[in-house]
């Protein structure tokens, strides 16, 4: 009899890395299409992951089109840890001192749009504390989609770099406010009041502490490495890598200590030893990674519901940004018009959401479920639609070099 077991199985065995590569090749052409219409690649990456978990939803006993969640999760997460490091090493902090006005703008937007979503949701039926939580992640605009139009569209000007530093800052507070909605979870089912102030308090000022030591310790090493661009590129996401991983093993937040390591590292570089120009095509990896696999393990049976209280979210949202940004430009020393569309740039919503919802998910189900159907739908709206606002944003104020 002849022996054949050195031949492979069948029905195969298909690795989650043939799904995940299959995946990413798939989002490069979406993405590349869509480009020849004047669309940003991204909705194209959007596009592809959404489809695939179409496939995977309707195939399930069909391995080839399924990403074991866990996988996703650690590969959104490296991702996302590298688009808020260069979206904190990109923004100009010391514009805030030099232009009050702009502080007062990200406030505004930010409590408007808290507010807003929190009363329409609460109109909906939708109980306090799913309602807080789905508002505090609405603040955020997507640094990935902001990094990524304004890439693609070689953006430079005035909006431009106020839609990063608005972002940066909707990004902390989004993320401050989610760690406040986490301990009212926590209050409520363990009663535990102490945990209103410590865990807060050592989420925040942990993660402040770790990405301040990280970025002296990353100066210190770029001070030997020099201009060297592969060296400083390893330096950089060596860097990202260790504070991510860190962030887990300590129990912080992952996303504000990536976010404030990339600002401190911009903040603490007075002899300009960091490249930030060096981080494009890491970073437009990592945005095709990001967006491909951000809807690519979602589970379709939780969306039904979703829908309606999704879609007011997103005409909420909108309406809130664009009247705060538009209320305050003058006093920023920006026109009416640019005003405006300073508030349709901020549009795009951040997939960052569907980790916060994820994280809550895995201590508290049934809350998790309910915010991550929102969050879920939302997101999907917002990063397509916002990502065509904001590049028709950038167009209309000609500060677009690539139309």
């Amino acid at each position: 009899m002849t022996d054949s077991s050195f031949l492979p199985e069948w029905p195969a065995n298909w690795p989650g890395a043939l799904s995940l590569a299959l995946l990413v090749l798939a989002a490069a052409v979406a993405g590349e299409f869509v480009a020849r219409w004047r669309v940003p690649r991204l909705v194209g990456y959007t596009l592809a992951g959404f489809v695939f978990a179409l496939l995977a939803y309707g195939l399930a006993q069909v391995d080839l089109v399924a990403i074991a969640p866990a996988d996703a999760e650690l590969a959104i997460g490296i991702a996302a840890a590298l688009i808020l490091f260069d979206l904190g090493q990109r923004v100009s902090w010391g514009w805030l001192q030099r232009n009050p006005a702009l502080g007062a703008t990200s406030v505004a937007e930010s409590l408007l749009t808290f507010g807003a979503v929190f009363v329409a949701l609460r109109a909906l039926g939708m109980t306090a504390l799913p309602a807080a939580m789905i508002a505090a992640i609405a603040i955020a605009t997507s640094p990935a989609v902001v990094l990524a139009v304004t890439r693609e569209l070689r953006a430079q000007g005035q909006l431009t770099e106020r839609v990063l530093l608005l972002t940066a800052l909707n990004c902390v507070y989004a993320i401050v406010l989610s760690t406040l909605m986490l301990a009212w979870a926590h209050v409520e089912s363990r009663g535990v009041l102490d945990t209103w102030v410590l865990q807060p308090l050592y989420l925040v000022f942990g993660a402040l502490i770790l990405a301040a030591a990280a970025a002296h310790g990353m100066l210190v090493v770029l001070r030997y490495v020099g201009r060297e661009r592969a060296s400083q590129i390893a330096v950089v996401l060596a860097c990202v890598g260790v504070v991510f991983a860190l962030a887990q093993v300590l129990r912080l937040s992952p996303l504000l200590a990536l976010l404030t390591f990339g600002a401190f590292a911009r903040a603490f570089d007075r002899e300009r030893r960091l490249m930030a120009a060096d981080l494009g095509l890491p970073a437009a990896l990592a945005a095709l990674i990001f967006f491909a696999l951000s809807f690519a393990t979602v589970d379709f049976s939780l969306l039904a519901p979703a829908w309606l209280p999704a879609i007011v979210l997103v005409l909420v949202r909108v309406a809130a940004k664009v009247a705060a940004s538009l209320a305050l430009a003058h006093a920023s020393a920006l026109a009416w018009r640019k005003g405006a569309w300073l508030g349709a740039g901020l549009a795009p919503m951040s997939a960052v959401g569907l980790l916060l919802s994820r994280e809550l998910a895995v201590n508290y189900p049934q809350l998790g479920a309910q915010v991550g159907a929102v969050i879920f739908a939302s997101v999907f709206l917002l990063q397509i639609g916002g990502a065509l606002l904001l590049a028709w944003a950038l167009r209309a104020t000609g500060e677009a070099r690539q139309t």
